[in-house]
């Protein structure tokens, strides 16, 4: 019969394997988007003559992180493309029927696993400026993404990530609107708040 050295001596190594075998985010809390507290997106598109902006608050998504060892990190958002607004009905629809083609392509998807560059921790109350590399997920076809992104403890379990990329049109096979005889830009500047809640 093993004795309680051994017994011990042959437990602890087993556990720490364990241990050392948990995926890198298993500690990671779940804080997750809320829509109507803030968290909206914006494009700003421009012409030679003309420049406008398209909103939506209909965002949804995730992020699974330590807020102590950010390295690991899982950030999802997914867009509802069809509830952008550019304040102009007929150009809503343009957008969304010849060009976003929602019908066949009705979310956009940004993805990223882990932080490229940036402090390993966010503290309590506190702000931090990272670099997330991702994919961004649009029209049909998959893009690697790179952006900076600042994230604010609000305190409660609550997080505010503010972020702001340019997304080529070309990338992704999406045909460059045209108004009169003039073309947008290919180059979109995207904007993004982020209200998230959770931490359990």
């Amino acid at each position: 019969m093993a004795q309680p050295n051994q017994v011990t001596r042959m437990i602890l190594p087993a556990l720490l394997a364990a241990t050392l075998a948990l995926p890198q985010n298993v500690l990671a809390a779940r804080y997750e988007v809320k829509q109507g507290e803030g968290t909206a997106i914006t494009f700003t598109s421009k012409a030679p003559l003309e420049k406008f902006k398209g909103h939506t608050g209909q965002v949804t998504g995730a992020l699974d992180a330590d807020l102590h060892d950010l390295r690991n990190c899982d950030l999802e958002v997914t867009v509802d493309l069809a509830s952008f607004d550019t304040g102009n009905s007929k150009r809503n629809r343009h957008m969304r029927e010849n060009h976003l083609e929602t019908g066949k392509y009705p979310v956009a998807r940004f993805s990223a696993q882990g932080v490229a560059a940036g402090p390993d921790s966010l503290p309590v109350g506190g702000e931090v400026s990272l670099t997330l590399q991702g994919t961004l997920d649009l029209h049909g076809v998959a893009r690697p993404l790179t952006c900076r992104v600042q994230v604010r403890d609000l305190g409660g379990g609550r997080l505010e990530v503010d972020a702001t990329f340019a997304v080529k049109l070309s990338d992704h096979a999406i045909k460059r609107p045209k108004f009169l005889v003039m073309k947008v830009a290919d180059e979109q500047q995207v904007n993004v708040r982020l209200l998230l809640a959770g931490g359990a």
